[in-house]
């Protein structure tokens, strides 16, 4: 726990059960083979290039600078049962939630250089209300950076214990007096990765990306367990041929496949850049 976060090994479900209750996050220490994250890392470099490109059509980046929305291909030939659906990960879902967890999320983020430093914010919202005890943890991040993580390329920053934190004013953002409250009770960490280790964390965590001084991208997969509730309101989309890496695995896939073309690599930077827009349109109708 030298940079603050509790480590464990695969097999430690108990104990990193523990761990995502009392600090919303743990790592899984060498849960991942390397050989298919070097795989995935050299296609998501290429990818990078093609998604700058295209982001610069549309006007820019729509996210904050440097800060790529890029996750991995949903194809066969890179969608690995180690990575989608690994067992020590799984193991620590069934534990948390006490049933099996339904994978809701399947995409990542890239860290370019030159990157600024986010807002502070949380993946997801609290469901209970002011005053309200705060609900368990219903919905994991699942983070696999298939290369290094360190100060020298942006590893992430999260503030351990911060989900026991209620926010409710401001979306998924966290308010700076707020923020500044709790650096006084427990700070922030950058904790470092080695290809292999896999960052779980609370989907209520405050975390923020934040510069990339190195010169090649930094990539992270960002995969979301969720506790089964009902029906799934949607369907992940893969390609056809990925199924034997997804079924029966101890998760649910949550997985439609797709014989034809999947857009994984622009379309998620579309629908942020055309839903600002309709925002911005929304409040110039309601502005006075």
């Amino acid at each position: 726990m030298a940079d603050g976060i509790v480590r464990v090994s695969p097999d430690e479900t108990a104990r990193a059960a523990e761990a995502i209750e009392e600090d919303g996050c743990v790592i899984l220490a060498g849960a991942l083979p390397r050989e298919p994250l070097a795989a995935l890392r050299r296609r998501m470099d290429r990818d990078t290039h093609d998604l700058l490109r295209f982001c610069q059509t549309i006007g820019g980046n729509p996210r904050q600078a440097g800060h790529l929305q890029q996750g991995p291909p949903p194809f066969a030939d890179y969608v690995f049962p180690e990575v989608a659906m690994n067992p020590a990960v799984n193991a620590l879902a069934h534990a948390v939630y006490g049933e099996c967890p339904r994978l809701t999320f399947y995409n990542g983020n890239t860290n370019c250089p030159g990157s600024v430093r986010q807002h502070l914010h949380m993946d997801g919202r609290h469901s209970t209300k002011p005053g309200e005890l705060l609900a368990p943890t219903t919905a994991m991040v699942v983070n696999i950076p298939p290369g290094p993580t360190h100060d020298g390329n942006g590893a992430i920053e999260l503030w351990p214990g911060s989900h026991r934190v209620g926010v409710y004013e401001n979306h998924n953002g966290v308010p700076s007096r707020m923020e500044e409250d709790r650096r006084r009770v427990r700070g922030p960490v950058n904790p470092h990765t080695q290809p292999g280790d896999v960052l779980i964390r609370d989907v209520r965590v405050w975390h923020r990306g934040v510069p990339n001084p190195s010169d090649r991208p930094r990539h992270m997969i960002a995969l979301i367990l969720s506790k089964p509730s009902g029906e799934a309101r949607y369907r992940l989309q893969f390609g056809k041929g990925c199924e034997p890496a997804l079924e029966g695995h101890d998760a649910d896939p949550n997985a439609e496949y797709v014989d034809g073309p999947i857009d994984y690599l622009f379309n998620p930077s579309r629908r942020i850049f055309l839903g600002r827009i309709r925002g911005r349109l929304a409040h110039a109708r309601n502005a006075p």
